[in-house]
């Protein structure tokens, strides 16, 4: 019987790869970590959101969300484009990588530190010791927790994704079970600022250690890996202000408060974007290894795909989303519409992910009219932010991102087409 069963699921897969053009025993295989992870992650996390939906109040909640924003844009003085790097140079051989680029970014983060102590500074100044506090401590742990983390884009290069997908278990049920807590008794903004700082920094120190002790990476030098992570961080030198400036607008204009309703109507679709993320990019090594050429015959049918599974996502959440702010969420019912409407941003969004992919695995992202669409993409995104939020309020931010997303989605596409005739 049981092997009747396995019989039919091998066939299943051989007829999925021959329809799909996929490698679906591929993708499964390190699929089935990455889901499973990614469920007890999410489990987790849906956890700790209807404890600081329930527990704290929403001025407590949304000035949380305001402060990791803060720090979240001040990242930009930080080598973001590292990770990228190391799991592109693993996954070509350079298992060196990984601590040639922790090394460097031990080194250079020092940046970030001096810029969240000199906006704690200006806080201080202006007595409002709670946001100066807490930017003092997350300018100490933020830099450190950041280089650690590395290990993660290592792992994704080894394509060893059952472990990766362990460590980021480990990470998460560090950071709830003080967080937790912290939420029930301590209510203080700095306390729940302080085990914050200190799970996330201890979660990635202590599984960077374990990743060094189980596959010995070497001590050889891997100078263009590093060169190709700081042409990274220069290319996504406004993904930081543009991952948060949304928060930034809305605290500062309407309020923590909207703030905070603002975070709960984003946090199950900003859940679904990352796991989509983490099932695609199981193809980079294989991506990686194609030629361009290779990667174009198949393109187009990626795409629909694509758009596909992005609008099948968006529609099963529009539907249960009620049901979920009802039974889980109800102090936040005002989300409930805000979040439907947040979902069609998947329909772009899983496309998007895979573009971002090819263009990694290809090298593509430092190419001039790479490398000028997305400064000007970014550019129109901040714009969008500033006059919708302003002027719209929560609504105003959500219509900002469906118009961003579709035509970053539409500029993209060609400026692929185009790199490809020139060839």
């Amino acid at each position: 019987m049981i092997s009747r069963v396995r019989e039919k699921y091998f066939d299943f897969l051989r007829y999925g790869t021959e329809f799909m053009g996929l490698d679906l025993r591929y993708f499964v295989s390190g699929g089935f970590w990455k889901t499973a992870g990614t469920i007890i992650s999410n489990v987790l996390a849906a956890l700790l959101m209807v404890a600081f939906a329930n527990f704290l109040p929403k001025e407590t909640y949304g000035l949380y969300r305001y402060i990791l924003s803060l720090v979240g844009i001040l990242t930009t003085f930080s080598l973001t484009g590292m990770n990228a790097s190391v799991t592109q140079a693993v996954a070509a051989g350079n298992e060196g990588a990984l601590k040639s680029s922790v090394r460097y970014q031990l080194k250079w983060n020092f940046i970030m530190t001096a810029a969240s102590w000199a906006l704690a500074v200006y806080y201080l100044w202006n007595q409002n010791t709670a946001i100066a506090i807490s930017l003092f401590i997350l300018g100490l742990t933020t830099p450190l927790a950041y280089a650690f983390n590395t290990y993660g884009a290592y792992l994704e290069g080894k394509q060893d994704f059952k472990r990766k997908s362990i460590y980021a278990t480990w990470s998460v049920i560090i950071y709830t079970a003080g967080m937790l807590p912290a939420v029930y008794f301590g209510k203080g903004i700095i306390w729940l600022i302080l085990i914050y700082a200190a799970t996330s920094l201890a979660a990635n120190f202590i599984l960077y250690v374990k990743t060094l002790k189980v596959h010995s990476p070497p001590e050889n030098k891997a100078e263009d890996a590093i060169a190709y992570g700081r042409h990274l961080t220069y290319l996504n030198l406004a993904n930081p202000i543009l991952g948060q400036v949304d928060n930034i607008i809305l605290g500062h204009f309407w309020g923590v408060d909207q703030l905070a309703v603002y975070s709960l109507a984003r946090a199950i679709p900003d859940k679904i974007g990352p796991f989509i993320k983490q099932i695609v990019n199981l193809g980079m090594p294989k991506l990686a290894a194609k030629s361009i050429q290779e990667v174009e015959s198949v393109f187009n049918k990626r795409l629909l795909q694509s758009f596909t599974i992005g609008a099948l996502l968006a529609a099963g959440y529009i539907i249960t989303a009620p049901f979920i702010f009802k039974y889980v969420l109800p102090q936040y019912l005002e989300s409930i519409f805000y979040s439907q409407i947040l979902a069609t941003t998947l329909v772009f969004i899983v496309p998007a992910t895979y573009l971002g992919a090819v263009f990694d695995s290809q090298k593509m992202q430092t190419r001039p009219l790479f490398v000028a669409s997305r400064f000007i993409m970014s550019g129109f995104k901040i714009l969008l932010y500033v006059v919708f939020g302003i002027y719209g309020g929560i609504l105003g931010l959500v219509f900002a991102q469906i118009i961003y997303q579709f035509f970053s989605i539409f500029v993209s596409i060609p400026g692929w087409k185009y790199e490809i005739k020139k060839l």
